[in-house]
């Protein structure tokens, strides 16, 4: 029988609610304000606490914050006369499972409490989930280029990876660039009844307005010049199984109102195509930009983004948890050893203390591209000495960074050590790497608006990037 906690600080309302769950066969508890429903969570287990967001001793965000540290797998559902949708959303984006609108309707609340029951953040003491077991490394799942780390942030991130998995929620991933959102889309797809059909991995930022929908939902033959055959899109490939589309931000609006669609009625229609075509995939959709801020700027739709975040999903950035650093590390000299047939090589003196100042905007995939790069300049002993380390590194970490990556230094860094003579085309291609890192710091990384600052094709951008191991 589940434990509900009722924190109301309206006595009709809180006994209302107190006898309704109780008819419905749950163990109800009342509270009046937040410090004694903090009194009961610290004394007894709840699996939920239903709770006013506007209690007169404690902001709404700082006791779900305190009753969550406390007990991380209670399940957590505000209510309120006034709902503020910014707010409701950045609490769901925390982990709050819902935010009502007071009266509430018995039946919707019913509903709400039995999809906490099922949901993937509400972990049970006495359930027979295990966690992931530690170990000295990092684990792979299957992919080589999958790697999870034993800090707090990532075990709850798995742990919650792996309960959505089980369900057939739209999942919305959020996080920086290279922080390993597909890596976690894999993960989840692996641990879902449809882990034997396909999944289908789309970069939306690669996709132009031409072509967008013609890669997403197919096209029929003579659907437009040069359409010699018809087309099989990508939701077409992923039938049964998973689409990942990466970067949804970039998506053009009239794709946005497909994909709505497709989500909302689950079927597709081809470019030049009359006829609707029935889906089963599951869709999981990653962004590195506020999904919310964008839609209130008409760039991306509000009602498509109330789809998406079904569950949401933030990877955390490699700064943010430095605790499994080293076992990255060991585990990228590994992947690169066995890639070059070489042993595997060790870190010389120094190069951890670099490597820790660094600030990583680039976080795993920035940290994956430099061992593999350091790996082809080891010396005789097999370690990757300070030389050889990227000049972005070299740098003292004050320069270019202080603790809020938003106050970025735009002032070209100078490096701890006298550079060799360079020749103009490394002088200019130094510059041009400058330029671009300023702007993605500018625009927060977006590189659709990177790319409009520079005033290169979104294509040309992801070129360029790759070069300086940014992508």
């Amino acid at each position: 029988m589940k434990r509900i906690l009722v924190a109301d600080n309206q006595l009709s309302h809180r006994d209302l609610l107190q006898r309704f769950l109780s008819k419905n066969n749950f163990t109800v508890e009342t509270a009046a304000t937040c410090s004694h429903a903090i009194e009961l969570l610290n004394s007894k287990k709840f699996d939920i606490i239903i709770s006013e967001y506007l209690l007169p001793d404690m902001e709404g965000t700082a006791f779900f914050e305190k009753c969550r540290l406390l007990a991380p797998e209670v399940q957590f559902i505000f209510m309120s006369r006034e709902v503020n949708l910014k707010c409701a959303i950045n609490l769901i984006r925390k982990g709050v499972h819902q935010f009502l609108e007071k009266p509430l309707n018995p039946d919707e609340l019913l509903e709400i409490i039995q999809s906490c029951e099922n949901s993937s953040e509400l972990v049970q003491q006495n359930s027979d989930f295990k966690s992931p077991s530690p170990t000295p490394k990092p684990t792979a799942y299957q992919n080589p280029d999958i790697v999870y780390g034993n800090s707090k942030k990532a075990k709850w991130m798995i742990k919650q990876a792996q309960k959505v998995g089980n369900t057939n929620f739209t999942v919305l991933i959020e996080g920086e660039t290279g922080t390993g959102k597909e890596s976690l889309a894999r993960l989840i797809h692996q641990e879902s009844p449809r882990k034997e059909k396909p999944f289908v991995a789309v970069d939306c930022g690669s996709l132009s307005r031409e072509i967008a929908g013609s890669e997403l939902f197919g096209h029929e033959k003579g659907a437009f010049t040069g359409a010699l055959n018809s087309k099989t899109g990508f939701f077409e490939q992923a039938e049964g199984g998973t689409i990942f589309l990466d970067e949804i931000a970039n998506l053009p609006m009239e794709i946005q109102i497909s994909l709505l669609r497709a989500l909302q009625e689950k079927v597709i229609r081809k470019v030049g195509g009359s006829k609707e075509i029935p889906i089963d995939v599951r869709i999981i959709a990653a962004t590195n930009e506020d999904l919310l801020e964008k839609s209130q700027e008409y760039g991306f739709r509000e009602d498509l983004l109330f789809r998406l975040n079904e569950f949401v999903l933030k990877v955390p950035a490699l700064r943010e948890r430095m605790d499994d650093f080293p076992l990255f590390v060991e585990f990228f000299l590994e992947q690169t050893a066995k890639e070059l047939n070489q042993p595997k090589p060790k870190l010389g003196e120094g190069v951890m203390e670099y490597f820790t100042q660094y600030f990583w905007p680039g976080n795993i995939r920035e940290l994956r591209n430099v061992i593999r790069r350091c790996c082809l300049f080891v010396n005789r002993s097999m370690e990757i000495q300070v030389d050889s380390l990227p000049h972005r590194i070299l740098v003292n970490k004050s320069e270019v960074f202080d603790s809020n990556p938003k106050n970025y230094n735009r002032s070209i860094p100078q490096p701890l050590r006298n550079p060799e003579p360079e020749d103009l085309k490394t002088t200019a291609a130094r510059a041009e790497s400058q330029r671009i890192l300023e702007v993605l710091k500018d625009v927060q990384y977006n590189k659709t608006k990177a790319a409009e600052v520079l005033n290169i094709h979104r294509k040309t951008l992801y070129s360029k990037l790759k070069q300086i191991n940014m992508a």
